[in-house]
């Protein structure tokens, strides 16, 4: 059972991180037409700023349901159905929002559009349709409930006879009826599940600063579990982030709330409580206090070293937002500095948002784009330095005074030996195999069992994620010792490796040698 369900989470955060990697450039590029729409800009920049931030907010954000249908379908599926777990995917959204918005029609429960239009009805318009309003939660149970179909249903054979709707073809019959029957019953559950939802925000929101606290010590808590998309994505992109209404439209989640704020700037008085979970210096600050902290206890004579080492983690970390280069050098080092990471993580949330603190920010890019973009009076952004220099000064504190206190042996501590030679003679050893793909790749695969071993790979933004049919031919040394990774994260049959920036080329190379060991034999 355990296993089960540890498989099914881990099937599940691969497939729902995929539509939100293309948020994150959704997020820049708006953030870029925020400026060019800024009152000190001539006119025809604003006019382009507002083309097309008005394209991607009404074409990607507003649809975001839809292409987490998809995306989530077609991730979810085997390799050779995920064309039509696709097609099938949009396909079945359209069919909920026809059926559900006839059923409601049927019954007499279509709501009356007020001043506010349909907000605060629990039902929303949907690609021109009123339908109930269930936010990318419609999207990501319909896209799990395709791709389940797909993957369970696919290999059904007919008849010689019916041939022709075999397959996927018998999956879209048994489509139809669920889905219809699945958007009648949502008309009187989702209420039910809207109020529960409701509560959920209400006892957030009213915790204030300490909510903000809780969900930044959960994050990097659940972070070496690759779990921590269960707890951010919800909060960004569904009512569990907050709603709002700004200028006239419903905005579920609180990224989806930001973006919207950014581009109607002029029309509110205040910044909806959500941001909260946006404003985050987790890779800006803190990185640059852990840097220090572990250069400044180090022998003196390995700090050049050190430096070397600790320096692009730090860049990698301020620039791009990935941090488990450097996180993954304590994480399994000491549990004693994970824990404390995770409570000045959580403190420096709670200190940002307490101090009001109102724009969004991850990395040092979109922090100082925003800082420029937004209106000052709104986002408090002249109080980020003071934050940067207290959250990154707390976090060297906490780790040195631990590090000294319980001689915890990080980076710089003991002997950091040479092993140019034994790389060199590895590389060597490896090219004689074959001298078209580099050794990293090979030892990946190497470790996870040989290519016969491994049944489906991925990646996120920072990590490769890949389940093995046997887990006991996973070889953890080769892993380990050969493969340049911040990390392994080992949970049976489901293998992670940190690999940071570079992680999606990474995956190709993989992806290529794999084909490369197929054809071969």
């Amino acid at each position: 059972m355990k296993e089960k369900l540890m498989k099914s989470a881990a099937v599940f955060s691969k497939a729902i991180i995929q539509p939100v990697m293309f948020m994150a450039v959704t997020g820049i590029i708006l953030s870029v037409c925020a400026i060019l729409k800024l009152d000190m800009m001539p006119s025809v920049t604003k006019d382009i700023g507002n083309f097309v931030f008005n394209i991607l907010s009404g074409g990607m954000i507003g649809q975001l349901s839809s292409i987490f249908c998809v995306g989530i379908a077609a991730a979810l599926a085997k390799p050779k159905y995920k064309t039509d777990a696709a097609i099938l995917g949009i396909i079945t959204y359209l069919l909920f929002l026809y059926a559900n918005h006839s059923w409601l029609d049927i019954t007499g429960r279509l709501a009356e559009t007020g001043e506010q239009g349909l907000y605060g009805t629990g039902q929303g318009m949907v690609f021109g349709i009123q339908v109930t309003d269930m936010g990318v939660f419609l999207g990501i149970s319909l896209g799990v409930l395709v791709g389940w179909l797909v993957n369970k249903f696919g290999d059904i054979k007919l008849h010689r006879y019916l041939a022709p709707y075999s397959g996927t073809k018998t999956v879209y019959i048994f489509i139809v009826f669920i889905t219809i029957l699945f958007a009648m019953g949502i008309t009187y559950v989702w209420p039910v599940v809207n109020s529960l939802v409701e509560s959920v925000v209400r006892t957030t929101t009213t915790a204030g600063s300490v909510g903000f606290f809780f969900y930044g010590f959960l994050n990097r808590l659940l972070l070496p579990l690759g779990l921590h998309h269960f707890l951010w994505m919800p909060l960004f992109y569904t009512p569990l982030g907050g709603t709002a209404e700004i200028a006239g439209q419903v905005y579920n989640g609180a990224f989806n709330i930001w973006l919207a704020e950014l581009g109607n700037a002029s029309q509110i008085t205040t910044m909806h409580p959500s941001i909260g979970y946006l404003s985050n210096f987790g890779s800006i600050s803190l990185p640059i206090g852990i840097a220090f902290a572990f250069w400044k206890t180090s022998r003196p004579e390995n700090r050049k070293k050190v430096a070397a080492l600790l320096i692009p983690t730090v860049t990698t970390a301020f620039l791009a937002g990935v941090t488990e280069p450097l996180e993954f050098l304590f994480l399994f080092l000491s549990p004693v500095l994970w824990l404390a990471h995770s409570v000045v993580y959580g403190l420096s949330l709670f200190l940002t948002n307490l101090v009001g603190i109102n724009i969004q920010f991850d990395t040092g890019i979109n922090m100082i784009i925003n800082s420029l973009a937004f209106p000052i009076r709104l986002g408090h952004q002249y109080l980020i330095p003071i934050m940067f220099i207290v959250t990154g000064v707390l976090e060297y504190f906490v780790f040195k005074t631990l590090i000294v206190k319980l001689n915890i042996p990080t980076l710089g501590r003991e002997n950091l030996e040479d092993t140019a030679e034994e790389s060199t003679a590895e590389v060597i050893e490896i090219q004689t195999q074959d001298e078209r793909f580099e050794p990293q790749i090979q030892n990946i695969v190497e470790g996870l069992g040989g290519v016969d071993n491994i049944l489906d790979i991925i990646n996120c933004y920072t990590r490769l994620r890949i389940d093995v049919e046997d887990e006991s031919k996973v070889n953890l040394d080769i892993l380990k010792e050969k493969v340049k990774a911040s990390g392994i994260v080992d949970k049976g049959k489901h293998i992670q490796i940190i690999i940071g920036v570079g992680v999606e080329e990474e995956h190709e190379k993989v992806e290529a040698y794999m084909e490369y060991l197929r054809a071969k034999s």
